[in-house]
């Protein structure tokens, strides 16, 4: 699969009010490692945590009012510490993320269709049919990469996120001056 998508693929960044990513399977492989004291391990991709600088960036130069935020089932100090590296707000222990999803929209007064949502098993089906717009990688579940808007060459924990932020700001269309002001 290219990333030679048509440009009008993804909404226009201006149409989009919030971003939620899963953590497991999409910042990672899906793999965990355990040590002999329970300690776990998962290895991310450090391209995805530039990606977040891009977005960072991107939202500065175009005055844009976007929330973005990681969603976990999971309450583990790993994903705590991977968003604090890369400077994004994390919720977690969300057993139910599409009630949390749809109190989050009507406590901020936001339409789902501004929502876009990158998941990759089974816990995010609901998630991604409440978005306006949902995005998976390449190894998700089967009947996740069914049921989403758009499908990403890129595998969870291998520069996924990385992907779908540059595909968002069309960085591959922004000339050199404007990719250095980013940053």
């Amino acid at each position: 699969m290219s990333l030679d998508l048509p440009d009008n693929h993804l909404p226009h960044w201006k149409n989009i009010h919030t971003i939620v990513f899963d953590f497991d399977g999409v910042f990672t492989d899906n793999k965990v490692w355990v040590d002999q004291n329970g300690i776990e391990l998962v290895c991310c991709n450090r391209g995805d945590g530039l990606g977040f600088d891009l977005l960072r960036g991107f939202i500065k130069l175009k005055k844009w009012n976007l929330n973005y935020f990681i969603l976990s089932k999971e309450n583990n100090p790993v994903v705590s510490t991977r968003a604090n590296k890369m400077q994004v707000s994390c919720v977690q222990s969300i057993s139910d993320k599409n009630k949390y999803l749809t109190s989050y929209l009507m406590q901020n007064n936001l339409d789902s269709k501004g929502l876009i949502y990158l998941g990759n098993d089974l816990n995010d089906l609901k998630p991604i049919h409440l978005a306006g717009f949902s995005v998976a990688p390449s190894d998700s579940h089967p009947i996740i990469l069914a049921n989403v808007d758009l499908v990403l060459p890129k595998k969870g924990g291998d520069g996924f996120v990385r992907e779908f932020i540059e595909l968002l700001i069309k960085l591959k269309n922004l000339p050199d001056e404007t990719i250095n002001k980013l940053f």
